[in-house]
Protein backbone atom coordinates (compact mmCIF):
# COMPACT_ATOMS: atom_id res chain seq x y z
CA UNK A 1 0.00 0.00 0.00
CA UNK A 2 3.13 2.46 0.66
CA UNK A 3 3.45 3.29 -3.31
CA UNK A 4 -0.10 3.80 -3.72
CA UNK A 5 -0.28 6.10 -0.23
CA UNK A 6 2.63 8.20 -1.80
CA UNK A 7 0.62 8.39 -5.10
CA UNK A 8 -2.22 9.79 -3.63
CA UNK A 9 0.04 11.85 -1.21
CA UNK A 10 1.54 13.42 -4.48
CA UNK A 11 -2.04 13.93 -6.54
CA UNK A 12 -3.69 15.95 -3.61
CA UNK A 13 -0.69 17.66 -3.20
CA UNK A 14 -0.23 18.14 -6.86
CA UNK A 15 3.80 18.39 -5.98
CA UNK A 16 5.64 16.89 -9.01
CA UNK A 17 7.48 13.65 -8.15
CA UNK A 18 9.60 11.57 -10.12
CA UNK A 19 8.19 8.24 -11.75
CA UNK A 20 9.72 5.18 -10.27
CA UNK A 21 11.99 3.51 -12.53
CA UNK A 22 9.81 0.86 -13.74
CA UNK A 23 6.27 2.93 -14.23
CA UNK A 24 5.09 2.37 -17.78
CA UNK A 25 2.29 3.99 -17.52
CA UNK A 26 3.48 6.88 -15.45
CA UNK A 27 0.51 6.50 -13.26
CA UNK A 28 3.25 6.97 -10.42
CA UNK A 29 2.79 3.21 -9.49
CA UNK A 30 5.66 0.73 -9.90
CA UNK A 31 4.98 -1.77 -12.22
CA UNK A 32 5.09 -4.34 -9.99
CA UNK A 33 2.83 -3.19 -7.93
CA UNK A 34 0.48 -1.78 -10.50
CA UNK A 35 -2.49 -3.61 -11.11
CA UNK A 36 -3.07 -2.22 -15.00
CA UNK A 37 0.96 -1.52 -15.60
CA UNK A 38 0.10 -0.21 -19.06
CA UNK A 39 -3.12 1.60 -18.22
CA UNK A 40 -2.77 4.48 -15.94
CA UNK A 41 -4.52 3.70 -12.72
CA UNK A 42 -3.61 6.19 -10.10
CA UNK A 43 -5.94 5.05 -7.82
CA UNK A 44 -6.03 1.80 -8.31
CA UNK A 45 -9.67 0.75 -8.53
CA UNK A 46 -10.31 -2.86 -8.61
CA UNK A 47 -14.06 -2.63 -8.59
CA UNK A 48 -14.55 -6.69 -8.52
CA UNK A 49 -11.39 -7.25 -6.84
CA UNK A 50 -9.86 -10.08 -9.48
CA UNK A 51 -6.51 -8.29 -9.30
CA UNK A 52 -6.85 -6.69 -12.45
CA UNK A 53 -7.47 -2.69 -12.24
CA UNK A 54 -10.65 -0.84 -13.36
CA UNK A 55 -8.65 1.01 -16.15
CA UNK A 56 -7.55 -2.27 -17.91
CA UNK A 57 -10.12 -4.95 -16.99
CA UNK A 58 -11.97 -6.10 -19.67
CA UNK A 59 -14.97 -7.00 -17.59
CA UNK A 60 -15.46 -5.72 -14.43
CA UNK A 61 -17.92 -7.96 -12.57
CA UNK A 62 -18.04 -7.35 -9.05
CA UNK A 63 -21.18 -9.67 -8.35
CA UNK A 64 -19.83 -12.36 -10.69
CA UNK A 65 -22.92 -13.00 -12.22
CA UNK A 66 -21.02 -12.50 -15.53
CA UNK A 67 -21.97 -9.33 -16.23
CA UNK A 68 -19.95 -6.05 -15.89
CA UNK A 69 -19.66 -2.49 -14.44
CA UNK A 70 -20.65 -0.76 -18.18
CA UNK A 71 -19.74 2.58 -16.45
CA UNK A 72 -15.99 1.43 -16.17
CA UNK A 73 -13.99 2.58 -19.50
CA UNK A 74 -12.06 -0.58 -19.91
CA UNK A 75 -15.27 -3.14 -19.13
CA UNK A 76 -16.56 -4.63 -22.66
CA UNK A 77 -18.83 -7.57 -21.43
CA UNK A 78 -23.03 -7.24 -21.61
CA UNK A 79 -23.48 -4.49 -18.62
CA UNK A 80 -24.91 -5.57 -15.54
CA UNK A 81 -27.90 -3.00 -13.96
CA UNK A 82 -26.42 -3.95 -10.45
CA UNK A 83 -22.68 -5.17 -10.21
CA UNK A 84 -23.31 -5.26 -6.43
CA UNK A 85 -25.89 -7.68 -6.10
CA UNK A 86 -25.28 -11.12 -8.23
CA UNK A 87 -29.21 -12.21 -8.33
CA UNK A 88 -29.63 -9.33 -11.03
CA UNK A 89 -28.51 -9.07 -14.19
CA UNK A 90 -30.27 -9.45 -17.84
CA UNK A 91 -32.03 -12.72 -18.66
CA UNK A 92 -32.39 -13.18 -15.40
CA UNK A 93 -36.26 -14.58 -13.46
CA UNK A 94 -37.63 -11.51 -11.68
CA UNK A 95 -38.36 -12.63 -7.84
CA UNK A 96 -40.96 -9.65 -7.48
CA UNK A 97 -41.30 -7.77 -3.95
CA UNK A 98 -37.71 -8.71 -2.74
CA UNK A 99 -36.82 -5.24 -3.66
CA UNK A 100 -34.01 -6.01 -6.48
CA UNK A 101 -34.38 -5.90 -10.18
CA UNK A 102 -33.54 -9.16 -10.49
CA UNK A 103 -33.90 -9.34 -14.63
CA UNK A 104 -32.54 -5.72 -15.27
CA UNK A 105 -35.69 -4.79 -16.98
CA UNK A 106 -35.68 -1.10 -15.42
CA UNK A 107 -38.72 -1.92 -14.00
CA UNK A 108 -40.37 -1.77 -10.52
CA UNK A 109 -40.12 -4.70 -8.46
CA UNK A 110 -43.05 -4.20 -7.33
CA UNK A 111 -45.32 -4.17 -9.87
CA UNK A 112 -45.64 -7.54 -11.14
CA UNK A 113 -48.51 -7.13 -14.04
CA UNK A 114 -46.11 -4.04 -15.69
CA UNK A 115 -49.03 -1.87 -15.38
CA UNK A 116 -47.06 1.01 -14.29
CA UNK A 117 -48.32 0.85 -10.79
CA UNK A 118 -46.43 -0.96 -7.30
CA UNK A 119 -48.63 -3.23 -5.38
CA UNK A 120 -50.56 -1.90 -2.25
CA UNK A 121 -48.40 -3.98 -0.17
CA UNK A 122 -45.18 -1.92 -1.08
CA UNK A 123 -46.53 1.69 -1.09
CA UNK A 124 -48.21 1.67 -4.21
CA UNK A 125 -51.89 1.79 -5.48
CA UNK A 126 -52.04 -1.30 -7.61
CA UNK A 127 -54.72 -3.38 -5.48
CA UNK A 128 -54.59 -6.65 -7.61
CA UNK A 129 -50.53 -6.58 -9.16
CA UNK A 130 -51.40 -9.61 -11.23
CA UNK A 131 -53.67 -8.27 -13.62
CA UNK A 132 -52.30 -4.97 -15.83
CA UNK A 133 -56.16 -4.47 -16.35
CA UNK A 134 -56.64 -3.09 -12.93
CA UNK A 135 -54.73 -0.20 -11.72
CA UNK A 136 -55.67 3.09 -11.10
CA UNK A 137 -55.47 4.33 -14.13
CA UNK A 138 -58.30 1.58 -15.65
CA UNK A 139 -61.43 2.17 -16.75
CA UNK A 140 -63.93 0.69 -14.15
CA UNK A 141 -66.85 -1.70 -15.37
CA UNK A 142 -69.24 -1.37 -12.87
CA UNK A 143 -71.24 -4.15 -11.24
CA UNK A 144 -68.77 -7.22 -11.91
CA UNK A 145 -67.08 -7.73 -8.60
CA UNK A 146 -63.78 -6.65 -10.15
CA UNK A 147 -62.78 -2.90 -8.18
CA UNK A 148 -60.77 -2.27 -11.79
CA UNK A 149 -59.57 0.93 -10.88
CA UNK A 150 -58.19 0.01 -7.62
CA UNK A 151 -60.32 2.79 -5.76
CA UNK A 152 -62.42 0.21 -3.41
CA UNK A 153 -65.85 0.45 -5.12
CA UNK A 154 -67.05 -1.45 -7.98
CA UNK A 155 -71.00 -1.28 -6.88
CA UNK A 156 -71.48 2.71 -6.33
CA UNK A 157 -71.09 4.05 -9.73
CA UNK A 158 -72.98 7.15 -8.50
CA UNK A 159 -70.65 7.33 -5.48
CA UNK A 160 -73.72 8.64 -2.97
CA UNK A 161 -72.18 5.87 -0.58
CA UNK A 162 -74.56 2.98 -1.04
CA UNK A 163 -74.04 0.10 -3.33
CA UNK A 164 -76.52 -0.59 -6.18
CA UNK A 165 -79.42 -2.68 -5.29
CA UNK A 166 -78.50 -5.84 -8.05
CA UNK A 167 -74.35 -5.50 -6.63
CA UNK A 168 -76.19 -6.47 -3.11
CA UNK A 169 -76.79 -3.00 -2.25
CA UNK A 170 -79.67 -0.89 -1.26
CA UNK A 171 -79.31 2.17 -3.96
CA UNK A 172 -82.56 1.51 -5.98
CA UNK A 173 -80.97 4.28 -8.81
CA UNK A 174 -77.14 3.93 -8.46
CA UNK A 175 -76.96 6.68 -11.71
CA UNK A 176 -78.21 9.20 -9.36
CA UNK A 177 -76.57 10.56 -5.89
CA UNK A 178 -79.34 12.04 -5.35
CA UNK A 179 -81.10 8.72 -4.85
CA UNK A 180 -80.22 6.39 -2.05
CA UNK A 181 -81.57 4.51 1.08
CA UNK A 182 -80.17 7.62 2.96
CA UNK A 183 -81.88 10.75 0.83
CA UNK A 184 -84.73 12.51 1.64
CA UNK A 185 -87.86 11.56 0.13
CA UNK A 186 -89.38 14.06 -2.04
CA UNK A 187 -93.35 12.97 -2.53
CA UNK A 188 -95.43 12.94 -5.33
CA UNK A 189 -92.69 13.54 -8.55
CA UNK A 190 -92.69 9.62 -9.39
CA UNK A 191 -88.93 9.59 -7.51
CA UNK A 192 -88.25 6.80 -4.96
CA UNK A 193 -85.34 9.15 -3.55
CA UNK A 194 -85.02 7.20 -0.60
CA UNK A 195 -85.17 3.80 -2.32
CA UNK A 196 -88.14 2.40 0.19
CA UNK A 197 -89.56 0.51 -2.66
CA UNK A 198 -92.48 2.06 -0.92
CA UNK A 199 -94.97 4.26 -3.61
CA UNK A 200 -93.65 7.72 -4.21
CA UNK A 201 -97.47 8.51 -3.85
CA UNK A 202 -97.85 7.06 -0.61
CA UNK A 203 -96.22 9.61 1.86
CA UNK A 204 -97.91 8.24 4.97
CA UNK A 205 -97.00 4.39 4.19
CA UNK A 206 -100.71 3.22 4.70
CA UNK A 207 -100.30 1.13 1.64
CA UNK A 208 -102.60 3.71 -0.34
CA UNK A 209 -101.75 6.03 -2.36
CA UNK A 210 -102.87 9.83 -2.39
CA UNK A 211 -106.36 10.48 -3.75
CA UNK A 212 -104.93 14.27 -5.12
CA UNK A 213 -102.56 12.01 -7.44
CA UNK A 214 -104.59 9.34 -8.76
CA UNK A 215 -105.13 7.33 -5.74
CA UNK A 216 -108.09 7.10 -2.83
CA UNK A 217 -106.44 7.40 0.17
CA UNK A 218 -108.29 10.94 1.03
CA UNK A 219 -105.90 12.56 4.18
CA UNK A 220 -101.90 11.39 2.69
CA UNK A 221 -100.95 12.55 5.59
CA UNK A 222 -101.96 10.30 8.30
CA UNK A 223 -101.24 6.89 8.26
CA UNK A 224 -104.66 5.96 9.81
CA UNK A 225 -106.39 7.46 7.49
CA UNK A 226 -107.10 5.02 4.52
CA UNK A 227 -109.61 2.78 2.67
CA UNK A 228 -111.02 0.21 4.89
CA UNK A 229 -109.48 1.78 8.20
CA UNK A 230 -110.98 1.19 11.36
CA UNK A 231 -113.50 4.40 11.43
CA UNK A 232 -115.06 5.31 14.93
CA UNK A 233 -118.34 6.46 13.13
CA UNK A 234 -119.47 8.63 16.09
CA UNK A 235 -115.87 11.14 16.62
CA UNK A 236 -116.41 13.33 13.83
CA UNK A 237 -114.00 12.20 12.03
CA UNK A 238 -113.78 9.55 8.75
CA UNK A 239 -110.50 7.47 8.69
CA UNK A 240 -112.28 5.14 6.20
CA UNK A 241 -112.36 7.23 3.76
CA UNK A 242 -115.89 6.72 3.17
CA UNK A 243 -117.70 9.15 1.89
CA UNK A 244 -121.18 8.52 3.72
CA UNK A 245 -122.18 10.60 6.45
CA UNK A 246 -120.49 10.62 10.01
CA UNK A 247 -122.91 9.54 12.53
CA UNK A 248 -123.89 6.35 10.49
CA UNK A 249 -122.28 3.25 11.88
CA UNK A 250 -123.82 0.99 9.43
CA UNK A 251 -122.99 3.18 6.21
CA UNK A 252 -126.39 3.22 5.13
CA UNK A 253 -126.49 6.52 4.40
CA UNK A 254 -128.63 7.62 7.35
CA UNK A 255 -127.98 9.48 10.68
CA UNK A 256 -128.34 7.48 13.77
CA UNK A 257 -131.35 8.90 15.67
CA UNK A 258 -128.60 9.07 18.60
CA UNK A 259 -126.67 11.74 16.40
CA UNK A 260 -129.89 13.85 15.07
CA UNK A 261 -130.73 11.41 12.36
CA UNK A 262 -133.41 8.91 11.29
CA UNK A 263 -131.95 5.72 11.56
CA UNK A 264 -133.27 3.99 14.59
CA UNK A 265 -130.64 1.22 14.24
CA UNK A 266 -127.29 2.62 13.18
CA UNK A 267 -125.93 -0.97 13.60
CA UNK A 268 -127.82 -2.50 10.80
CA UNK A 269 -127.49 -1.64 6.74
CA UNK A 270 -130.85 -3.34 6.30
CA UNK A 271 -132.55 -0.97 9.11
CA UNK A 272 -132.99 2.88 7.64
CA UNK A 273 -136.03 5.08 6.46
CA UNK A 274 -136.90 4.02 3.36
CA UNK A 275 -135.80 0.58 3.79
CA UNK A 276 -138.00 -2.26 2.90
CA UNK A 277 -140.44 -2.96 5.54
CA UNK A 278 -140.64 -6.94 6.80
CA UNK A 279 -143.83 -7.31 8.27
CA UNK A 280 -144.15 -9.32 11.70
CA UNK A 281 -140.39 -10.06 12.41
CA UNK A 282 -139.99 -7.78 15.26
CA UNK A 283 -137.98 -5.21 13.47
CA UNK A 284 -138.82 -1.73 11.98
CA UNK A 285 -136.95 -1.88 9.31
CA UNK A 286 -138.14 1.37 7.69
CA UNK A 287 -138.24 3.21 11.10
CA UNK A 288 -141.69 4.61 10.76
CA UNK A 289 -142.57 2.84 14.31
CA UNK A 290 -144.67 0.03 12.79
CA UNK A 291 -143.96 -3.52 12.20
CA UNK A 292 -147.37 -5.35 12.77
CA UNK A 293 -149.84 -3.04 11.48
CA UNK A 294 -149.59 -3.37 7.45
CA UNK A 295 -152.59 -1.86 6.64
CA UNK A 296 -152.39 0.37 8.49
CA UNK A 297 -155.10 0.55 10.17
CA UNK A 298 -154.89 0.88 13.70
CA UNK A 299 -154.97 -2.72 14.37
CA UNK A 300 -151.80 -4.80 15.10
CA UNK A 301 -152.52 -8.37 12.73
CA UNK A 302 -153.22 -11.75 13.82
CA UNK A 303 -149.13 -12.78 12.74
CA UNK A 304 -147.94 -10.38 15.22
CA UNK A 305 -150.42 -11.20 18.16
CA UNK A 306 -152.97 -8.89 17.60
CA UNK A 307 -156.62 -9.11 16.57
CA UNK A 308 -156.50 -7.49 12.47
CA UNK A 309 -157.44 -10.81 10.88
CA UNK A 310 -156.37 -9.70 7.57
CA UNK A 311 -153.88 -6.73 7.92
CA UNK A 312 -153.30 -5.89 4.21
CA UNK A 313 -157.07 -4.58 4.20
CA UNK A 314 -157.59 -1.31 5.96
CA UNK A 315 -160.92 -2.20 6.31
CA UNK A 316 -161.21 -5.37 7.82
CA UNK A 317 -160.09 -4.91 11.78
CA UNK A 318 -161.65 -5.59 15.05
CA UNK A 319 -164.17 -2.73 14.39
CA UNK A 320 -164.73 -2.86 10.85
CA UNK A 321 -168.21 -3.13 9.06
CA UNK A 322 -169.34 -6.62 8.21
CA UNK A 323 -170.43 -6.79 4.45
CA UNK A 324 -171.87 -10.41 4.88
CA UNK A 325 -171.59 -13.18 2.38
CA UNK A 326 -168.80 -11.75 0.61
CA UNK A 327 -166.16 -14.13 1.68
CA UNK A 328 -164.33 -11.52 3.92
CA UNK A 329 -164.56 -11.48 7.59
CA UNK A 330 -164.55 -7.56 7.62
CA UNK A 331 -165.33 -7.27 12.18
CA UNK A 332 -162.75 -10.20 11.96
CA UNK A 333 -165.17 -12.17 14.42
CA UNK A 334 -164.47 -15.20 12.44
CA UNK A 335 -168.51 -15.45 11.05
CA UNK A 336 -169.19 -14.00 7.19
CA UNK A 337 -172.08 -16.18 6.62
CA UNK A 338 -174.62 -15.73 10.11
CA UNK A 339 -175.73 -12.28 9.95
CA UNK A 340 -178.36 -13.41 12.64
CA UNK A 341 -176.16 -15.86 14.70
CA UNK A 342 -177.86 -18.54 15.16
CA UNK A 343 -175.33 -20.94 14.55
CA UNK A 344 -176.35 -21.47 10.43
CA UNK A 345 -175.28 -19.80 7.78
CA UNK A 346 -176.61 -18.18 5.00
CA UNK A 347 -177.20 -20.30 1.64
CA UNK A 348 -174.92 -17.75 -0.15
CA UNK A 349 -172.11 -19.17 1.37
CA UNK A 350 -173.15 -23.14 1.26
CA UNK A 351 -175.19 -23.08 4.50
CA UNK A 352 -178.93 -23.70 5.49
CA UNK A 353 -180.45 -20.91 7.36
CA UNK A 354 -182.98 -19.92 4.35
CA UNK A 355 -183.53 -16.71 6.45
CA UNK A 356 -180.50 -15.38 7.97
CA UNK A 357 -181.99 -12.07 9.19
CA UNK A 358 -184.42 -13.76 11.55
CA UNK A 359 -182.50 -15.97 14.42
CA UNK A 360 -185.65 -17.33 14.85
CA UNK A 361 -185.32 -18.85 11.58
CA UNK A 362 -183.12 -21.82 10.73
CA UNK A 363 -182.97 -25.84 10.42
CA UNK A 364 -182.88 -25.98 14.18
CA UNK A 365 -185.77 -24.03 14.68
CA UNK A 366 -189.43 -25.43 15.77
CA UNK A 367 -192.28 -24.71 13.31
CA UNK A 368 -194.51 -22.35 13.83
CA UNK A 369 -197.34 -23.43 11.87
CA UNK A 370 -199.85 -21.15 9.58
CA UNK A 371 -197.90 -17.94 10.27
CA UNK A 372 -196.36 -17.75 6.93
CA UNK A 373 -192.92 -18.45 8.22
CA UNK A 374 -190.77 -21.71 7.15
CA UNK A 375 -188.94 -21.54 10.50
CA UNK A 376 -187.08 -24.61 10.39
CA UNK A 377 -185.92 -24.53 6.39
CA UNK A 378 -187.34 -27.28 5.35
CA UNK A 379 -188.78 -25.94 2.26
CA UNK A 380 -192.52 -27.28 2.93
CA UNK A 381 -195.93 -25.63 2.78
CA UNK A 382 -195.96 -23.70 5.88
CA UNK A 383 -200.25 -24.54 6.12
CA UNK A 384 -199.31 -28.24 5.94
CA UNK A 385 -198.94 -29.16 9.17
CA UNK A 386 -199.52 -32.94 8.70
CA UNK A 387 -197.30 -33.46 5.88
CA UNK A 388 -199.89 -34.90 3.36
CA UNK A 389 -199.09 -32.65 0.87
CA UNK A 390 -202.86 -30.53 1.45
CA UNK A 391 -202.36 -27.03 2.67
CA UNK A 392 -204.58 -26.57 5.57
CA UNK A 393 -208.54 -25.48 4.05
CA UNK A 394 -208.25 -22.71 6.87
CA UNK A 395 -205.47 -21.83 4.66
CA UNK A 396 -207.44 -21.97 1.51
CA UNK A 397 -205.92 -25.77 1.26
CA UNK A 398 -207.52 -28.81 0.31
CA UNK A 399 -207.20 -30.61 3.68
CA UNK A 400 -210.24 -30.91 5.93
CA UNK A 401 -208.07 -32.20 8.16
CA UNK A 402 -204.66 -30.87 8.70
CA UNK A 403 -203.71 -33.08 11.70
CA UNK A 404 -204.17 -36.40 10.22
CA UNK A 405 -201.72 -37.05 6.97
CA UNK A 406 -204.56 -39.59 6.10
CA UNK A 407 -207.28 -37.41 5.67
CA UNK A 408 -207.39 -34.74 3.36
CA UNK A 409 -210.18 -33.11 1.10
CA UNK A 410 -211.36 -35.21 -1.95
CA UNK A 411 -209.87 -38.33 -0.01
CA UNK A 412 -211.74 -41.66 -2.15
CA UNK A 413 -212.66 -42.58 1.27
CA UNK A 414 -214.34 -38.48 2.18
CA UNK A 415 -216.31 -36.59 0.98
CA UNK A 416 -215.78 -32.65 1.17
CA UNK A 417 -216.18 -31.85 5.14
CA UNK A 418 -213.77 -35.33 5.57
CA UNK A 419 -216.61 -36.99 6.83
CA UNK A 420 -216.12 -41.23 5.41
CA UNK A 421 -218.44 -42.77 3.04
CA UNK A 422 -219.80 -45.93 3.71
CA UNK A 423 -219.17 -48.91 1.71
CA UNK A 424 -221.70 -49.87 -0.73
CA UNK A 425 -222.59 -53.56 0.59
CA UNK A 426 -225.49 -54.40 -2.22
CA UNK A 427 -222.76 -55.67 -4.11
CA UNK A 428 -219.88 -56.18 -2.03
CA UNK A 429 -218.27 -53.00 -3.55
CA UNK A 430 -216.46 -50.13 -2.27
CA UNK A 431 -218.27 -46.60 -3.37
CA UNK A 432 -214.66 -44.90 -4.05
CA UNK A 433 -214.36 -47.42 -6.86
CA UNK A 434 -211.81 -49.65 -4.38
CA UNK A 435 -212.84 -53.49 -3.83
CA UNK A 436 -213.86 -54.26 -0.42
CA UNK A 437 -211.59 -56.75 1.09
CA UNK A 438 -212.86 -59.68 3.79
CA UNK A 439 -213.00 -58.26 7.25
CA UNK A 440 -210.78 -58.98 9.09
CA UNK A 441 -211.23 -60.55 12.56
CA UNK A 442 -209.43 -59.08 15.19
CA UNK A 443 -210.11 -59.14 19.01
CA UNK A 444 -211.80 -55.64 19.17
CA UNK A 445 -213.64 -55.45 16.16
CA UNK A 446 -213.88 -55.71 12.69
CA UNK A 447 -211.37 -53.50 10.54
CA UNK A 448 -213.12 -53.34 7.19
CA UNK A 449 -211.07 -52.13 4.05
CA UNK A 450 -211.71 -48.35 4.41
CA UNK A 451 -209.41 -47.97 7.12
CA UNK A 452 -207.07 -50.09 4.93
CA UNK A 453 -207.54 -48.06 2.24
CA UNK A 454 -207.10 -44.85 3.76
CA UNK A 455 -203.91 -45.90 5.84
CA UNK A 456 -202.00 -46.97 2.67
CA UNK A 457 -203.31 -43.49 1.17
CA UNK A 458 -201.73 -41.42 3.65
CA UNK A 459 -198.40 -43.57 3.51
CA UNK A 460 -198.27 -42.79 -0.56
CA UNK A 461 -198.68 -38.96 0.10
CA UNK A 462 -196.48 -39.23 3.42
CA UNK A 463 -193.50 -40.54 0.89
CA UNK A 464 -194.09 -37.91 -1.45
CA UNK A 465 -193.71 -34.98 0.63
CA UNK A 466 -190.74 -36.23 1.80
CA UNK A 467 -189.87 -36.44 -1.63
CA UNK A 468 -189.85 -32.94 -2.14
Amino acid sequence: MAPLCAALLLAWTGLAVAHPPDDRDGDGVDDADDNCPDDANTLQDDADADGEGDACDGCTDADGDGFGDASLPASSCDPDCDDAEPLAFPGNSELWYDGVDGDCDGGSDFDADGDGHDTLASGGLDCDDTKASISPDATESWYDFVDDDCDGNDADQDLDGHDAGHAGGGDCDDLDAAVSPSASERWYDGVDQDCSGGSDLDADGDGFDSGAHGGDDCDDGSAEVYPGAPDDPYDGRITDCDSALEYDGDSDGHRSTDWGGADCDDTSSAVHPGAVELWYDGVDQDCDGNDDDQDRDGFVAAEAGGDDCLDTDRDTHPEGTELWYDGVDQDCDGNDGDQDDDGHDDPRVGGGDCDDDDAAVSPDAQEVWYDGVDQDCDGQSDDDADGDGFDAASRGGGDCDDADATIWSGHPGFDAECTPLEPDTADGAAPWGLEAPAPARTGCATVGSLSLAGAALAALALARRRRR
